[in-house]
């Protein structure tokens, strides 16, 4: 084989033979993943093992025993080295067996944290943890018992009325009122309670209505926040039957079918129409809302109108009742009898059949007449007109100012009475024509002297007239 300097040594390759096996960079990427693994394993073990062999802790916890619901309850826990307090450090709280939250120890190894305050009312297991440090060994503190006790939701009525189902807490069973007329619910959970009024039914004596919450809310549901509110009042109105019993001016009984309507007012204007005799309800109490609370008040009514006949048969606002209970009211009515006499208009003798009345309306009622042609009736107060219907003849209308009881004559001129002022006149007219023409009687008589040929009676004579004396001055000649 010749070699040149400078040049590569050729080495022929015999056929058929292996080619030496030449190293790349597999071996190395294969020992760095081996290192990497090997340090991931070996830190969590050898930071466990530096944490065990750090200084021991004491974990202590103390937590309210007792708290009401929606109440928070606070934990606190103090964590110590050799008997120094360890500031700075995590510790997480469980409840029960999960984590609530994670405080920082203060300078004094201690810290506090506060249990979320929307837990039901029972008995609850605390306790913390400390993860532990390169410095410090973790440690876990005994577990500390608190309770969350329920709270009483107090409804109270206005006015007070005990022993009556007043409402339902949520979907539970009415509660009936105690003997200041409050119920009370045993509340268990926090959140929003629904109020469900369940008034008594109503009876012959009593209806029980809702007037307003405290809140001046007017709807028989009202929905509350369980802690945030433990107490309501329920405003309630109570009706009461009322009949209404009327009388006359005498004290007359008057039938309720003859008054159609009766008019009322309370005390804060509200105005009511009742029509009929009754029984009609009425409210015996008002709900105010003051800035003291609810407030229940009686309520007086007055009369205002009575329309009888077409007339206001009261004194507006002059005649007032309560309601306290089932009761009567009696009102008395301006309203007179009065007697109607039907006469002659000459002879003043009862005549006449029947009578007709106006009212001051201008609505007429007729009225028959008994056998003496006299007729009574009540009428309340007012001017009406009067006049009597006897057949042939002329009514003469008679105004009759009705205050108080009262007879009242009303006259018609009859056929018969048209006949005698017609004789009547008659005879004086022929009386008067005799009167003056005696020589008439004196004929009818038979007297002599007085003929055909008569000249009548002489005739008296009057004195010649004279000439007139001349006073004047006359001239001297």
């Amino acid at each position: 084989m010749t070699k040149f300097a400078g040049t590569r040594t050729i080495v022929p390759r015999a056929i058929g033979r292996p080619r030496p096996h030449r190293r790349g960079l597999g071996p190395v990427i294969l020992a760095l993943t081996a290192i990497i693994l090997l340090a991931f394993a070996v830190t969590p073990a050898t930071a466990l093992a530096a944490r065990h062999a750090g200084r021991p802790t004491v974990l202590h916890i103390g937590v309210t025993e007792t708290v009401a619901l929606g109440d928070h309850a606070v934990v606190t826990v103090f964590l110590e080295a050799a008997g120094k307090p360890v500031r700075g450090q995590l510790v997480s709280i469980r409840l029960g067996e999960k984590v609530s939250q994670q405080v920082k120890t203060g300078a004094d190894g201690r810290a506090s944290a506060e249990i979320a305050r929307d837990l039901s009312a029972a008995h609850y297991n605390v306790s913390a943890r400390f993860a532990g440090t390169s410095a410090y060994r973790s440690s876990t503190s005994k577990t500390a018992v608190f309770t969350v006790t329920p709270v009483r939701l107090t409804i109270a009525t206005v006015p007070a009325m005990p022993g009556v189902p007043l409402v339902r807490v949520g979907h539970g069973p009415p509660l009936v009122t105690g003997p200041d007329g409050t119920v009370v619910a045993t509340m268990t959970k926090v959140g929003p309670v629904a109020l469900n009024l369940a008034l008594p039914p109503d009876d012959a004596t009593r209806q029980v209505r809702l007037a307003r919450w405290d809140d001046g809310s007017t709807e028989p549901v009202r929905t509350i926040r369980i802690p945030d509110t433990l107490s309501a009042v329920v405003g309630l109105r109570i009706l009461q039957p009322v009949q209404f019993e009327f009388t006359s001016a005498d004290g007359t009984p008057i039938a309720p079918t003859d008054v159609p309507i009766v008019r009322i007012s309370d005390d804060a204007g509200n105005k009511s129409e009742l029509s009929g005799p009754g029984p009609h309800w009425l409210p015996s109490n008002a709900i105010t809302r003051l800035t003291t609370g609810l407030s229940s008040s009686p309520v007086e009514y007055r009369v205002g109108e009575v329309p009888l006949g077409g007339q206001n048969a009261v004194n507006q606002g002059q005649q007032r009742f309560a309601v306290s209970g089932p009761q009567t009211v009696k009102i008395p009515l301006l309203a007179f009898n009065l007697v109607v006499q039907g006469r002659d208009a000459l002879l003043k003798t009862p005549w006449g059949s029947k009578v007709t009345i106006t009212d001051p309306a201008g609505d007429k009622r007729a009225l028959d007449l008994d056998a003496d042609s006299s007729a009574t009736t009540l009428l309340p107060r007012g001017e009406y007109t009067i006049a009597i219907d006897g057949g042939y003849g002329l009514a003469v209308t008679t105004p009759v100012a009705l205050s108080r009881e009262q007879h009242a004559d009303v006259l018609i001129v009859t056929m018969l009475d048209i006949v005698l002022v017609i004789g009547v006149s008659l005879i004086v007219v022929t009386s008067l024509i005799l009167i003056g023409r005696p020589h008439f009687i004196r004929r009818r008589r038979g007297d002599p002297s007085g003929g055909p040929d008569d000249a009548g009676p002489p005739l008296p004579q009057w004195p010649e007239p004279t000439v007139a004396h001349d006073w004047r001055q006359r001239p001297r000649s």
